[in-house]
């Protein structure tokens, strides 16, 4: 992870509030990786051995090692207290070999998708994969988003909202594709709440030109009487 206070100015209690949220964010994204991969596991728990569909998902996702390792153990360890609560233990089923990642390809992300995934299986398989990816990485997003209004509305007297948002990118290392939707998609959200809505600016206008017919108006009668 990279040092986020490398160049700004904070002061020492906000220092150590953006390690706590830090720490909360990366709780975050572990819970939404570790819910997605459950998700992935239980949509093709028949045809894929739970190791396998873990190891899919870390690879389409591009994780590192860390998170790969992290998430594995989550999810490995909810999956073992369910199978002890129900008393039942995953089936085997046909191995799928799972191609790393290639980068700097210029595929597009589903074209790698399918690229990625190799051996038996079938075009249902793919699809359903594929769509389960794009439903994680959205997700991702929108956890990225809300931590990084949390950082907002943290650092509001010590940033300007912009430096907030990436200071926030930065501390949890989101990689140049996606920092840049997650940066604008969070503006977005903030534009919503800070600009005034369409067409307050024309009412306001006529309030002002409604009160100053009035005041003429008053002056009319005063002079008249």
């Amino acid at each position: 992870m990279k040092n986020p206070f490398a160049s700004k100015d904070l002061s020492e209690p906000t220092r150590r509030r953006v390690e706590l949220a830090i720490a909360v964010a990366q709780e975050r994204l572990l819970s939404t990786h570790v819910d997605h991969a459950l998700r992935l596991i239980d949509l093709v728990g028949d045809q894929v051995p739970f190791e396998d569909a873990l190891g899919i998902y870390t690879r389409l996702l591009r994780l590192t090692d860390d998170e790969s390792r992290n998430i594995t153990t989550r999810a490995l360890a909810i999956i073992g207290e369910r199978a002890v609560e129900g008393e039942t233990w995953p089936e085997p089923a046909a191995p799928v070999e799972v191609e790393a990642p290639q980068e700097g390809t210029g595929r597009g992300f589903l074209r790698q998708i399918r690229q990625r995934l190799r051996g038996r299986v079938n075009e249902d398989l793919r699809r359903w994969v594929e769509l389960a990816a794009a439903r994680t990485e959205v997700a991702l997003l929108e956890t990225h988003v809300e931590n990084a209004l949390n950082f907002v509305e943290m650092l509001e007297k010590e940033l300007p909202f912009t430096e907030a948002v990436e200071l926030y990118l930065e501390a949890l290392d989101v990689r140049d594709s996606i920092a840049e939707v997650a940066y604008f998609m969070t503006l977005t959200r903030l534009a919503d709440e800070i600009l005034p809505r369409a067409g307050a600016a024309a009412e306001r206008n006529a309030g002002v030109r409604a009160a100053a017919e009035e005041r003429r108006l008053r002056v009319v009668d005063k002079d008249g009487g």
